[in-house]
């Protein structure tokens, strides 16, 4: 996940504000993470694949 970055603070606090808590909260954030890695990664297999 080199170059992602996550408010992870900012996060944390959405996820309260919409009733996480606790492990809840943590999972929510993973979820977050796990998502911006497929997406960078996906952007990246396109970046490699010629066009045409």
């Amino acid at each position: 996940m080199a170059g992602l970055t996550l408010d992870t603070a900012g996060a944390l606090a959405a996820a309260r504000e919409m009733g996480a808590s606790g492990w809840a909260a943590a999972e929510l954030l993973l979820a977050i993470r796990i998502g911006m890695a497929e997406g960078a990664s996906a952007r990246r297999e396109g970046e490699e694949k010629p066009h045409g």
